[in-house]
């Protein structure tokens, strides 16, 4: 089948009167003419185009139907799913705190229009938004001093924001929990006057970005933020955290981090509660830490079973709390003899189901401790002399050595407090059947 020339008309008679203008006849004002004809029409052309396919969406109005001043305003018009999200001008408002929190609409297209450039809170706008998944990127968010909460929950949300710019926020607190699918660069946020990013990527579970450029100078509390995010492992050694008070929790459950954090300055921080319980890969050296200002150090490396890294050069004079900060670290064994425990209180499992661990701890002042429940149970290793131990104060020595089915030390010489609860104190040990000579069954 012959193909047609779509350039040559059908009509040939039509063809033969299309005929060009002879040039040759035509004067200078004519041919101008021409010219401004021309140019006129592939500048209209060019109009048109601009105006249609190049408008942009964040300044064009024509859209706009509702005019809301405040947040309550706003709300109220989101809840009604019919209205279109493009036909409501944001510009006005100021907060934009829960506007989508617990909001199950489904289509968010239009909200990409919205002039957010007066906005400064925005904490839970989108808290549990499960069907929430559209760009942002452009918008303009820096006025925003408050974002904590924003993503919380947002599950399906998974958008680039990495063109944001958040140098006015204050608090990301819990901003991205939970939300399970978020997994974009934010590497380039200048979050220097950040104070408070505690459980910031709590469970975000496939969160796994660049991190390490982040101006942290000011953040003071860094609790649980890392917190069951099972896929980070990013370095953040060059992070300044010298402002930082509360640890709690920061890497705990976040399964795949190990990273060097050595050169951290820590030298602030007064708690450090559960910081690396369950990091089970977690396995980097920590002895140049400055740690003489923690109180609390309760299960702080519990369950990080790969952790095996000198700690002896810390400085542990102002803990006080200790429980269980190595209960299930199956690998740690590591000298701690040397260590000032003279303020210490609470020893409750501190070594419970540490398998692997048998260092001296003897020369240990234990003259403040009060709890020793369960301190070497399960140990299976562990055979070292306590006998120097002043144990005077302890009220609670509860299977203490419960199943420590290495431990065979004399300690008849301890003083042991009258009151003192030693109940299955040496249970399934190899001192339950030749107890100390103060020890009595209750």
């Amino acid at each position: 089948m012959p193909t047609r020339n779509l350039k040559t008309p059908k009509n040939t008679s039509k063809a033969q009167n299309l005929k060009m203008p002879n040039l040759k006849k035509l004067n200078l004002k004519q041919l101008a003419f021409i010219g401004i004809a021309a140019f006129g029409l592939i500048f209209g052309a060019c109009n048109i185009f601009l105006n249609t396919a190049g408008t942009n969406p964040l300044t064009d109005k024509s859209k706009h139907i509702y005019h809301p001043q405040t947040r309550d305003e706003l709300m109220n018009l989101v809840r009604n799913k019919s209205i279109k999200l493009e036909t409501i001008d944001t510009s006005k408002v100021t907060d934009m705190s829960f506007v989508f929190a617990l909001s199950r609409r489904e289509d968010f297209s239009g909200i990409e229009t919205w002039d957010v450039s007066n906005v400064t809170d925005m904490h839970k706008m989108f808290e549990s938004a499960e069907y929430f998944n559209h760009p942002l990127e452009f918008w303009d968010v820096s006025k925003v001093t408050d974002m904590n909460n924003m993503f919380y929950r947002a599950t399906s949300f998974n958008q680039p924001l990495d063109k944001w710019n958040v140098s006015n926020v204050k608090d990301m607190s819990s901003m991205f929990v939970e939300a399970k699918s978020f997994n974009q660069p934010l590497n380039s946020w200048n979050v220097s006057k950040v104070e408070n990013m505690s459980y910031m990527f709590r469970g975000a579970e496939s969160f796994n970005q660049s991190l390490n450029s982040w101006n942290v100078g000011n953040v003071k509390d860094m609790s649980y933020m890392f917190y069951e995010a099972k896929s980070f492992n990013q370095l953040l050694e060059s992070w300044d955290v010298s402002k930082a008070e509360n640890m709690v929790g920061m890497f705990r459950d976040a399964k795949s981090f190990n990273q060097p954090l050595d050169s951290w300055d820590v030298s602030n921080v007064n708690n450090m509660e559960f910081m690396f319980s369950d990091a089970k890969s977690f396995n980097q050296p920590l002895d140049k830490w400055n740690v003489s200002k923690v109180a609390n150090m309760h299960g702080m490396f519990s369950g990080a079973e790969s952790f095996n890294q000198p700690l002896e050069s810390w400085d542990m004079s102002n803990a006080k709390d200790m429980s269980c900060m190595f209960c299930f670290a199956y690998s740690f064994n590591q000298p701690l003899e040397s260590w000032d425990m003279s303020n210490a209180k609470d020893m409750t499992f501190m070594f419970s189901e540490t398998k692997s661990f048998n260092q001296p701890l003897n020369k240990w002042n234990v003259g403040k401790v009060e709890k020793m429940l369960g301190m070497f149970g399960e140990t299976k290793s562990f055979n070292q002399p306590l006998d120097k131990w002043d144990v005077s104060n302890v009220i609670d020595m509860r299977e203490m050595f419960l199943g420590a089915k290495s431990f065979n030390q004399n300690l008849d010489s301890w003083n042991v407090n009258k009151e003192a609860n030693t109940n299955n104190m040496f249970k399934d040990s190899l001192l339950e059947s030749k107890p100390p000579k103060w020890y009595k069954k209750r």
